[in-house]
């Protein structure tokens, strides 16, 4: 089982030049298919392994850390690992027609092989015990993000991969340059190295510089408000199953840097607290949770619509990590995890059915409910978790953060956490409203395939059954809590 995460990584790697060899586009397709669905299995033993209580670390070329580089799964990684994984492969499975019908021909084999590196990238930043490969696989996943994003049909794409391009590039740079001055009061890149001798130094000016360029960085790769703009315009024109898969794996990527960084390598500073981080913070994500909801409800772009509710529910999240509670991390926790489920969810919907339209306006939902029954029932039940509805995960992550918010200092919080909520209904009813109550207009829309009709029904049967059944969602997330407060309480 130790070499679990070592193949995690290696074997979408060694399928890469396979792929390049070749080329054609449906070999290339079931060899992408199988390899998610062989990592996916991977991974399941790999949280079955750790579950039972025990870290597994994997020392590259047999050097100790934290002299060698080492890969660690512990409970939080292979929690947010699952989840990468099971998105990759929905998408995959569900994507096929989709590339096909929005990628230029000679480029398909290239877009699987960018699907793969981008997938390896966001489980190396997961897995990895090493800060500085942190950033390494962080680069390889925007790398491939940003050719991903330039294959859509749009016009707009290559202006939103540049964009994506310019403003990742940018967080990068903060990103690198915190991790060098780090490296240079430490001496080590180990993160659990770090941790240990961030006890034995005082902390300089130039450390607590070094913290404001990490959290500037990593605010800007997971488009927390106010640096989220490059999220809109990649949504808007990105290929659309690559929005779905983004949706649900590359702003938690970012979260999950966000909790490794500040809650775990930190925890012996505790910077969010000494250096009035938090309140700074709360205000800038109370702010961002109200904006972004009412741009939402203005739109007539479902995409950008979806979008908007992406940066507003990343800001329940941003605020349930400050409240820094045990419940509070586990409502955050919970939150990424359903929120995540239901926006793919909706994502792939408008993948499937308006493939080849370049925009998807609210008028074009007109009628569906009609004309397509069980894929728009889906939509209906995905938006509905988007709301809160009872029945629905998204119930139980909004019932985790409102309670966790009321039982902390910040309780004056949850008044803004509900109004946006019920705000969120404004705009989804602007949705159901055209599918079911208004009439059918002459469209382009695509017949669904039964593939593609599995990977939505997946994902509306987990998002109603995490609403009756919360043993994986609150169990695991209550045990990753308990971890990380206990060290932060040291």
């Amino acid at each position: 089982m130790s070499q679990l995460p070592i193949l995690i990584i290696v074997l979408p790697l060694l399928m890469v030049p396979i792929c390049l060899f070749i080329k054609e586009k449906n070999y290339v397709y079931l060899l992408t298919l199988t390899i998610s669905s062989v990592n996916l299995i991977l991974v399941c033993f790999l949280f079955y392994e750790v579950h039972l209580g025990k870290t597994i670390f994997y020392e590259l070329g047999g050097w100790q850390a934290p002299i060698g580089i080492r890969l660690q799964a512990d409970l939080l990684s292979c929690y947010f690992l699952l989840l990468i994984n099971f998105m990759s492969f929905i998408c995959i499975l569900s994507g096929k027609e989709i590339i096909t019908k929005e990628i230029h021909p000679q480029n398909v084999y290239l877009f699987y092989i960018a699907w793969l590196l981008c997938n390896v990238g966001f489980s190396g930043i997961i897995l990895t015990n090493d800060i500085f490969n942190l950033f390494v696989f962080l680069e390889i996943s925007s790398l491939s993000s940003y050719f991903l994003i330039s294959q859509g049909m749009h016009k707009g794409s290559n202006i939103a991969a540049l964009q994506y391009l310019f403003i990742g590039s940018i967080g990068a740079v903060f990103i690198l340059l915190g991790i060098a001055v780090i490296y240079a009061h430490l001496g080590t890149l180990n993160m659990t190295d770090m941790s240990e001798k961030f006890l034995q130094i005082e902390i300089p000016k130039s450390l607590i510089f070094s913290i404001g360029l990490l959290i500037t960085g990593i605010a800007i790769k997971s488009a927390i408000f106010p640096l989220h703009t490059w999220l809109v315009r990649t949504y808007a024109y990105s290929p659309s199953v690559i929005v779905a898969y983004f949706a649900g794996t590359s702003t938690k990527v970012g979260i999950y840097i966000l909790v490794r960084v500040f809650l775990d390598i930190l925890n012996a500073i505790n910077p969010l607290e000494q250096y009035s981080l938090i309140e700074f913070i709360l205000f800038i994500s109370l702010v961002g949770a109200l904006l972004s909801t009412t741009y939402a409800i203005k739109q007539t772009d479902v995409k950008k619509m979806l979008a908007f509710s992406s940066v507003a529910q990343l800001s329940y999240i941003i605020i349930a990590l400050m409240v820094l509670t045990n419940d509070s991390l586990v409502a955050s926790l919970i939150h990424i995890f359903n929120h995540s489920i239901i926006k793919t969810g909706l994502f792939l919907v408008i993948a499937i059915i308006f493939v080849t339209n370049q925009q998807v306006k609210t008028t074009d939902l007109s009628g569906l409910g009609k004309k397509y029954p069980y894929m728009m029932s889906a939509f209906v039940i995905l938006s509905f978790g988007l709301i809160g509805v009872p029945l629905t995960s998204g119930f139980i992550s909004k019932w985790y953060l409102v309670t966790s918010i009321l039982e902390s200092d910040f309780w004056y919080l949850s008044i803004i956490v509900l109004i946006t909520s019920f705000m969120t209904l404004f705009y989804v009813w602007k949705l159901i409203e055209k599918i079911y109550f208004s009439q059918a207009e002459n469209i382009k829309a695509e017949p669904v395939l039964t593939h593609q009709g599995i990977g939505v029904f997946v994902l509306t049967a987990l998002t109603l059954y995490l609403g009756l059944d919360t043993t994986l969602t609150v169990g695991i997330s209550e045990d990753i809590s308990y971890m990380i407060m206990q060290g932060i309480n040291k």
